[in-house]
């Protein structure tokens, strides 16, 4: 009876760490650099998916600022 209950905790772990959302740490990484936002995505989206998807929502949004600011930067400047 033991065996089933120690599958069950192991279960258990990964269901828990399958929840949890990324560290702030890769939060901000992933929105300063984008490319490294989807390469966590997809190390992440199997095991972690909840991770992996705040990783790629991240990078999204990084992206779409940077392209923002270099439209802003183009039209200030005139280059």
């Amino acid at each position: 009876m033991s065996e089933g209950n120690s599958n069950f905790d192991e279960f258990e772990k990964k269901n828990d760490k399958s929840q949890e959302d990324l560290n702030t740490g890769l939060k901000v990484l992933s929105f300063c650099i984008p490319l490294a936002g989807a390469i966590i995505y997809f190390v992440k989206k199997d095991n972690e998916p909840v991770a992996a998807k705040s990783a790629c929502n991240l990078a999204l949004i990084g992206f779409a600022v940077g392209i923002v600011v270099r439209i802003i930067q183009f039209a200030v400047a005139g280059n």
